[in-house]
């Protein structure tokens, strides 16, 4: 029979609880999970800049549209190349979780046009900022980091 805590039901039937058994190593398991990730700098990558920024990209190529903050949007393309579009100012609302629509009307997204944060209903205009230029973006190894001293 599992281990846990041993009880009886309303018919005396014999029930095994195992959830307090699961609350006292769930923590134990997470922070094992931790310990066995391999963080070595091998295995961490950061994005540099791939090449000069270009003005435009092609609006059929957007697969994924990422914010990153408040200043920062990243052009996920299909085929897996990644275009960083770092806003002129940073634009209100502009958030991880808000959703944003552009108002190019031709096949290319330009650092002269704008994106608009969705509102979601909230009652309140939503704010639009203008894009800057496009730097395409590749994953690179990280630094390795030194210890200090």
């Amino acid at each position: 029979m599992a281990a846990g805590v041993m009880a009886r039901d309303v018919n005396g039937a014999v029930k095994t609880a195992l959830r307090p058994l699961m609350m006292a190593w769930a923590p134990a398991a997470l922070l094992a999970g931790c310990a066995a990730s391999d963080d070595s700098a091998a295995n961490r990558t950061v994005w540099v800049a791939d090449g000069p920024p270009t003005n435009c990209i092609s609006v059929q190529q957007i697969r994924t549209m990422r914010i990153i903050n408040d200043q920062t949007i990243n052009f996920e393309m299909t085929g897996g190349r990644v275009f960083r579009n770092d806003l002129p100012l940073r634009c209100s609302g502009l958030s991880f979780n808000a959703r944003i629509r552009h108002n190019s009307r031709t096949s290319q997204l330009c650092s002269l046009n704008m994106v608009t944060v969705d509102s979601f209903g909230s009652g309140r205009s939503a704010p639009s900022c203008q894009l800057g230029r496009f730097q395409p973006m590749r994953r690179a190894p990280a630094p390795a980091s030194t210890p200090a001293p």
